[in-house]
């Protein structure tokens, strides 16, 4: 299977709780399929190997290893945790599992920005975006010893590291609207009535 960065695994963060959607997020339906299909189909398109980390089997329909949190109920740092430990790649692509608006223009700009650095986010006016981002095994050790400390804020997390941000407004072409997270009702309905064609 042809892939734009065989080197770098990719991995969807699903493990969360969903208590403001009410159900699974990953698993609601978005304009009839279900909202992790999305950001699937884009991780597909440029990475050879992609993981979902859940503690819920019923990812398992996607086709997908699915694998549970190292280190359960810390959320986010848990899951990126669990994505550098599994990884046999030297860096990984990390996303939420609710974000449909993702488009591979998002990914390779993170990915191509990403080589001096060990971790590679998006910045949005002055506030950090952890996910999506491209993050370097070399954090593992650390992480690991952050998270045990009681770390988990991810904003606090990743300025740990040699962090690079770029500015979305820097992002030819990109919209803000592609980093979008839906955690609720409300959020979902917005996003239905959006129009974005990115690709």
């Amino acid at each position: 299977m042809y892939s734009k960065y065989p080197n770098i695994s990719a991995y969807v963060l699903a493990g969360g709780k969903s208590s403001r959607m009410g159900a699974d997020k990953g698993l609601v339906l978005f304009r009839e399929k279900p909202m992790v299909q999305y950001v699937l189909d884009v991780l597909d398109a440029n990475f050879t190997k992609t993981t979902i980390i859940s503690p819920n089997q019923d990812y398992e329909q996607f086709g997908y290893e699915v694998i549970a949190d190292i280190i359960p109920d810390i959320g986010p740092a848990g899951g990126i945790y669990t994505a550098l430990k599994h990884t046999s790649t030297k860096k990984i692509f990390i996303i939420s599992c609710d974000m449909p608006f993702i488009t591979s223009k998002v990914v390779s700009f993170l990915v191509k920005n990403s080589r001096s650095a060990q971790i590679c986010l998006s910045l949005s006016d002055d506030y950090i975006q952890p996910l999506p981002g491209v993050y370097s095994t070399e954090c593992a050790e650390k992480w690991e010893e952050l998270v045990k400390q009681g770390n988990y804020k991810l904003r606090d997390l990743v300025t740990h590291f040699r962090l690079k941000t770029i500015e979305t407004k820097n992002m030819f072409g990109i919209s803000d609207v592609l980093f979008m997270n839906i955690n609720d009702k409300k959020q979902l309905e917005h996003a239905l009535n959006l129009y974005i064609d990115e690709n």
